[in-house]
């Protein structure tokens, strides 16, 4: 796995020996304090298929301004959010900066990195497919989720504003193929976004989109989930 940094970008890259037929990218984009680095194993195992793999570093983690306690509750009050809304308003630039069209992307995430490529892929239509791992695509629940956990005050109108101008639910779907896994146990991160999302999806007569719930998982990514998302992207 190299490490790269061009014009303010840093990323790790994976080449596949053989690139397959579908010349597509694969991005991925990790959990809340999470690393770049942690997640070589998968995209080496995904570009064993043929796939070339990208993991950036995301804003607040790694070398981008890295928070010093990120598990810290009202650090993650702060930050996770905008986190993601910084992450996903960079794509253009960070695609246009390495080269990449983007109906050849086929966007990864996990947790916060699925809230992320859930985000970019509502927003950006060409992108050619998502698959969201334990993440959310819909912003504005999760969030009600996290604050009552947490017991907190309901969803101040300007936070509910801004994170509807995020929402993957507050925008038609896209055309390419969606793939979302869960785990039913999940504590950190509800399955009820995922849930919704699909829901939505179902509301807009999406075809190409399916929902694969993994029973007792907590807040993971298993073999299972991992042999289930290769065999998908195998199929786009």
């Amino acid at each position: 796995m190299e490490k790269n940094t061009i014009d303010g970008f840093t990323y790790y890259s994976v080449e596949p020996k053989n690139q397959n037929e579908s010349k597509k990218v694969i991005i991925i984009y990790h959990g809340w304090g999470g690393s770049a680095s942690g997640y070589r194993d998968l995209a080496e195992e995904i570009a064993e298929e043929g796939f070339h793999v990208i993991i950036p570093e995301i804003v607040y983690h790694d070398t981008r301004q890295p928070l010093a306690n990120p598990y810290e509750a009202k650090t993650i009050q702060t930050y996770f959010w905008e986190t993601i809304m910084t992450t996903i308003d960079e794509f253009p630039d960070f695609i246009k900066t390495l080269g990449i069209i983007g109906e050849n992307v086929v966007l990864i995430g996990s947790s916060m990195g699925g809230c992320i490529a859930n985000g970019i892929f509502a927003r950006e239509q060409e992108v050619g497919g998502l698959v969201n791992i334990n993440g959310s695509g819909s912003f504005v629940l999760s969030e009600r989720m996290f604050r009552e956990r947490d017991h907190r005050e309901a969803i101040p109108d300007d936070v509910r504003r801004r994170l509807m101008e995020y929402d993957p639910i507050e925008r038609p779907a896209g055309p390419s193929p969606v793939l979302l896994m869960h785990g039913d146990r999940d504590e950190v991160m509800p399955i009820d976004g995922q849930l919704d999302y699909d829901h939505y999806l179902k509301n807009e007569q999406k075809k190409n989109a399916k929902l694969l719930v993994y029973e007792g998982v907590n807040h993971k990514i298993t073999r299972d989930m991992v042999g289930d998302l290769i065999g998908w992207l195998k199929r786009v």
